[in-house]
């Protein structure tokens, strides 16, 4: 499978963190998880909230890599 590099994956990279650790701590599923890193699929607001927290950023900047506008 070829597993583009995303921002938000970029993000997790930076952050130290496995796929599986992420996907633990963001309390989703691989599948989901994948979805999400692959753009996929959006996050929803609590799972930005999550990710913003595990990866240490804003939710803004999570907004940013999912190319979320409000």
């Amino acid at each position: 499978m070829n597993m583009k590099i995303t921002p938000i994956k970029l993000r997790r990279i930076n952050a130290g963190l496995e796929s599986t650790q992420a996907a633990e701590n963001l309390n989703i599923s691989m599948s989901t998880f994948y979805k999400l890193e692959q753009g996929y699929q959006k996050p929803s607001a609590v799972l930005i909230a999550r990710m913003a927290k595990i990866y240490n950023c804003t939710t803004d900047e999570i907004f940013k890599d999912f190319k979320i506008t409000g």
